[in-house]
């Protein structure tokens, strides 16, 4: 028995130049679509990377005021260490306002927190790795930022003026130790964050709402009077 296979009406010369024009049609249309698809990755992937720039910009921005904040800082913790020192030695000096507590605000993270893998699969990975670490070492600072809050707002009990009994001054030299500690790491900390941000072409946008003045702030105004009295 033989089979006949059914000939093209124009020949096959004919028909495989046919099949071959819509297969390569075919082609034409997936890498079309291919192309398309890469296009909104990459202006995804473009929006996120902005919008990412600008929140590690404004965290550059309140670490700034927070090194801005660090001379007063330094100034209150002179302050308290004579005060420490005067009541060691009988004497009780006034102080003028309340200790207060250094500059502080929270930082940004929600940007980043909320990213879809997709969409930081398509960065370069040399700027995955520089976003990492940068929000990283912001989130160690919260720890900094957030342990240095609670050492002042300790030492807020010792603002009744009352002489300080031995168990007093043991407590506040603690509490002193731990300020002088934080108060330390806080400027390497930022010139170590400003290394990381600077190959990313991210600079500190500083806060549009409540710009920090250290003239306004009353925690850089003198804590204790003069003459002691």
């Amino acid at each position: 028995m033989h089979f006949h296979l059914p000939r093209p009406m124009h020949g096959w010369r004919e028909f495989i130049g046919e099949v071959g024009i819509v297969v390569f049609g075919i082609l034409i249309a997936l890498s079309a679509e291919q192309l398309v698809v890469a296009s909104q990755w990459r202006s995804e992937a473009n929006h996120f990377r902005k919008a990412v720039d600008h929140e590690l910009g404004r965290n550059l921005g309140l670490y700034g005021t927070v090194i801005a904040n660090r001379p007063c800082v330094n100034r209150r913790i002179a302050e308290l260490e004579r005060f420490l020192a005067d009541s060691r030695a009988g004497r009780q000096d006034r102080m003028l306002q309340p200790i207060g507590r250094p500059q502080t605000q929270s930082q940004y993270f929600s940007v980043w927190d909320n990213k879809g893998a997709d969409v930081t699969a398509h960065l370069p990975q040399e700027r995955r790795i520089g976003y990492g670490e940068l929000y990283d070492e912001f989130r160690n600072n919260d720890v900094v930022r957030t342990s240095e809050r609670d050492v002042w707002r300790s030492m807020a009990q010792f603002e009744l003026g009352e002489p300080l009994d031995h168990s007093d001054r043991m407590r506040l030299r603690e509490l002193l130790t731990r300020a002088e500690q934080l108060n330390g790491v806080t400027p390497s900390n930022y010139t170590y964050i400003l290394n990381l941000a600077r190959p990313l072409g991210i600079q500190p946008i500083a806060d549009p709402q409540t710009p920090y003045s250290p003239e306004k702030d009353p925690f850089c105004r003198p804590l204790l009077a003069p003459d002691g009295r």
